[in-house]
């Protein structure tokens, strides 16, 4: 049986795209929560990634807002293709989370743009491990995601095998001492005010990336003697 991963890079995720074209490439694009949440907290990003970026929408709002150098990962190609042709000042490269072709330390702000529910279980840890790797420290880390009080799954309706994972995604770097979140908005699924039922509840939160300060020096100890 395909991974979730094999199955989007292979067609689900151009097939993803085509449906929602109305979403992503007509009319007048939704306010971005990602700018509000930033500019709220008095941050500028100067070099950007967006995972999951589709064909850059969110991603042209974000380098419009601030006037930054922003890159664009997804398992789309004809998402990908038409982002080049619509946001030329956008470098956007065909990919998935688990694997980031950039440096250590390459960017100042990772944005995760509502993909992590559909990742393989098992690659969740190595996307994790990829964008800690990526993001610079003091730099800040966003998800937008489903977000209920528990994690669980539901069959995906568009594909046989596909399941939408649904957990607080910003636990995959919380428990890390060296990130902190600071900000947190939840609002329904594609637009609903409804964020009372578990499986319409989506979040995107903000987290700050401060490895110096992860581990103050042990506070208990009194004397200058050996320590355990």
């Amino acid at each position: 049986m395909s991974s979730q991963k094999e199955i989007f890079r292979a067609s689900e995720a151009d097939a993803w795209f085509n449906r929602n074209q109305g979403l992503v490439c007509g009319g007048t694009p939704q306010r971005s929560e990602v700018v509000d949440l930033l500019r709220g907290a008095g941050i500028a990003p100067k070099k950007v990634l967006e995972i999951g970026c589709g064909n850059g929408v969110r991603l042209e709002q974000i380098r419009e807002a601030f006037h930054c150098a922003c890159f664009g990962i997804d398992p789309s190609t004809e998402a990908v293709r038409d982002g080049k042709t619509r946001f030329p000042a956008l470098s956007l490269t065909t990919g998935t989370a688990d694997c980031l072709d950039f440096r250590n330390d390459s960017f100042d702000t990772i944005f995760f743009g509502f993909c992590l529910y559909l990742c393989d279980r098992a690659d969740l840890f190595k996307i994790a491990y990829e964008a800690d790797r990526c993001l610079e420290d003091q730099g800040t880390l966003i998800i937008t995601d489903f977000s209920p009080g528990f994690p669980y799954r539901n069959t995906y309706a568009h594909h046989d095998n596909v399941y939408s994972y649904k957990m607080d995604y910003a636990k995959m770097f919380s428990w890390n001492p060296g990130y902190s979140e600071t900000a947190r908005i939840v609002h329904g699924h594609s637009g609903s005010g409804d964020f009372n039922s578990a499986d319409n509840r989506v979040g995107t939160i903000v987290l700050r990336k401060n490895g110096a300060c992860a581990y103050p020096t042990d506070p208990y100890r009194v004397t200058d003697g050996p320590t355990p």
